[in-house]
């Protein structure tokens, strides 16, 4: 009889014991559990990003994840080449007037259908051929200096859809490299007065301001 009851004396200072136990290991506070989770941040690579750019407007910056810059980037693109549509029109309606009217001298050699027709492109009064033959020559200078100046309008549209295409590159790319730079939080500035010499050992106040990132 007495073993046994040794037996549960033991037995309930275990019990005791391992409960104690138990609830020590549940009642340790949260707030003293440092967990760092860590989050899987998307890797970006800049020559892809450069890649999917040259490749489509503003596929690289669809890569990148910066939707916003889409309608900057087709908007863009779409201004200019409605430039470059209106400058090759342009261009296109004074070679062709510039062509018909290089063909002839004077007025009186022309045949009714070239000055109908040049007459009917314009409509300006002070150009008409049936009336003003005089300004023949200042009208073939005029449809030359016309031709020259959307030319060089038209090419320049295209030397600007190519830098826009260039610059939504660049930018692709440098979204990709910036995309991993780590911003701190802590940034701050300091400013505090900063004593320093000059001259011949005269001392002035400054202000010296710091920043910390």
């Amino acid at each position: 009889m007495k073993i046994i009851l040794k037996g549960l004396f033991i037995g309930t200072i275990l019990s005791l014991l391992c409960f104690n136990l138990v609830a020590q290991e549940f009642t340790v506070p949260k707030d003293s559990l440092n967990i760092s989770i860590s989050q899987e941040k998307k890797v970006l690579s800049p020559k892809k990003a450069s890649i999917y750019a040259a490749l489509f407007p503003g596929l690289g910056q669809v890569y990148n994840g910066k939707y916003w810059k889409l309608p900057i980037v087709y908007g863009g693109y779409v201004g200019l080449i409605y430039v470059l549509g209106w400058n090759n029109n342009n261009y296109n309606d004074y070679f062709d007037a510039y062509q018909t009217i290089s063909k002839y001298q004077t007025v009186s050699q022309m045949s009714e259908a070239d000055k109908d027709y040049l007459n009917d492109m314009f409509k300006i009064p002070y150009w008409d051929m049936n009336a003003n033959p005089s300004h023949f020559d200042s009208f073939k200078s005029q449809l030359k200096s016309g031709k020259d100046y959307y030319r060089r309008n038209r090419d320049l549209s295209v030397i600007a859809i190519a830098a826009m295409h260039v610059l939504s590159i660049i930018d692709a790319s440098v979204d990709a490299n910036l995309a991993d730079f780590d911003i701190n939080e802590n940034l701050s500035m300091r400013v505090e007065p900063m004593p320093f010499y000059v001259g011949k050992g005269n001392q002035v106040i400054g202000i010296n301001v710091a920043f910390n990132f």
